[in-house]
């Protein structure tokens, strides 16, 4: 009998894991109360980033707290008047921050990194997207010296396979020409890709879901009741459900499980320097500040800061101006930004996704919480649930949601 399956959420994380439970024979019925792709999964760096090792959780976050903190000039902003709402996320994420930590997020994360860009090069295939993905490589650069990755960074990425080569300001500059005098180095990591058109991507991927049965509906998840095996999804009965909603799980993992896990939002910003791509031809971060330049097809799009804030909608000016004084840090010439725009990051304590069967029924799964690599893992992510909830695949204990429900 022919499963009928809901997928709730429609970013790059349910698009994907419904495209590959469609291609199943699967009768999936997407869910999202905005249209497919127009959320946070099309305001990113595009970058395919394999090389996403360590995750953010890192040791020098201790050194470096008082400056996020208070720091106007600091790559973290923290909203003041939710501290009392962030406090529980951060005393976790503080703990994660350490050395044996950062290492197994390393781990883990890498193995699912490893596929990648094979299943990104896939699915691009099949959705007749190909030539939206580019292979230019990526830079790292500093103007200080003093933040530079350190020497633990270095190694993990080396650990994990990732090619990575060392180069001086001059080199750099040999490579992109534009970038500014004032950069000291850089690392470069010569195997990397990044997409050329997000919007058209998860354009093209809800088309071919459509194009082999799938349905949407537009509304908002509002309940989720389980009896005797069926699944009631706001009136609607369903054999399985998978929950892709991000940053906008709590409340939903609240009625499913009984209690609430520490799920906190990074608000993300990125502007956008139209017919301006000729300036630089490979997306390029600036480590003391963690921005990035990526050149699209008809613009540069400039990505960065952390801002823990949760999810209401208002643009903090402030992290506009800082992205566009560090574009221009990087490139002196890029000015006139247009396109502000703020998306929602899902971050947990310990920079890794919740992937996985519920612990308490059976038919329900989770696949959110990717952080920085929600783009990067997309297609990664739909393969792993597919498998595992049609071929009883198994994903790997450390990535479940029984973690946090202790």
């Amino acid at each position: 009998m022919t499963k009928k399956i809901a997928v709730i959420g429609a970013g790059i994380i349910g698009l994907s894991t419904a495209y590959y439970l469609q291609k199943e024979d699967c009768q999936i019925t997407l869910i999202d109360r905005q249209d497919p792709g127009t959320g946070t999964s099309r305001g990113h760096a595009n970058m395919i980033a394999n090389y996403g090792v360590p995750g953010i959780n890192q040791p020098q976050i201790w050194r470096q707290l008082p400056r996020y903190l208070f720091s106007k000039a600091s790559p973290i902003s923290i909203q003041w008047n939710k501290i009392g709402q962030l406090t529980p996320w951060l005393y976790q994420f503080l703990k994660n921050c350490n050395t044996p930590s950062m290492r197994r997020t390393a781990q883990y994360t890498s193995s699912l990194l490893q596929s990648s860009l094979t299943n990104y090069q896939e699915l691009l295939k099949e959705i007749k997207g190909r030539d939206l993905l580019s292979h230019q490589g990526v830079l790292y650069v500093w103007i200080d010296s003093q933040q530079q990755p350190s020497v633990d960074q270095v190694n993990i990425r080396s650990q994990s396979g990732i090619e990575q080569h060392k180069l001086t300001g001059e080199q750099i500059r040999e490579l992109e020409p534009n970038l500014s005098t004032q950069i000291k180095g850089g690392w470069h990591f010569p195997k990397a890709h990044h997409t050329l058109n997000s919007d058209i991507i998860l354009s093209k991927l809800y088309q071919s879901f459509i194009e082999y049965g799938g349905q949407f509906q537009k509304q908002e998840v509002t309940s989720i009741d389980v009896d005797n095996q069926i699944i009631e999804v706001n009136d609607q009965n369903y054999d399985q459900i998978v929950l892709c909603t991000g940053a906008f799980s709590k409340s939903l993992i609240k009625q499913i499980e009984g209690s609430f896990i520490p799920l906190e939002t990074e608000r993300g910003y990125h502007i956008e320097y139209i017919e301006k791509q000729k300036l630089l031809s490979r997306p390029t971060s600036l480590v003391e500040s963690g921005m990035y330049l990526t050149p699209l097809h008809d613009r540069i799009r400039a990505v960065g800061t952390v801002e823990l804030g949760g999810l209401h909608s208002r643009i903090t000016q402030a992290r506009i101006n800082y992205i566009a004084r560090d574009a221009q840090r990087l490139i002196p010439s890029l000015q006139d930004f247009q396109n502000p725009w703020l998306g929602y990051r899902p971050t947990l304590p310990d920079c890794l996704p919740v992937l996985g069967r519920s612990p308490k029924f059976e038919n329900i799964f989770y696949a959110f919480g990717h952080n920085h690599l929600g783009w990067t893992l997309g297609p990664t992510t739909g393969k792993l649930m597919s498998n595992l909830m049609i071929k009883s695949i198994p994903v790997d204990e450390a990535f479940n949601i029984s973690r946090f429900l202790k």
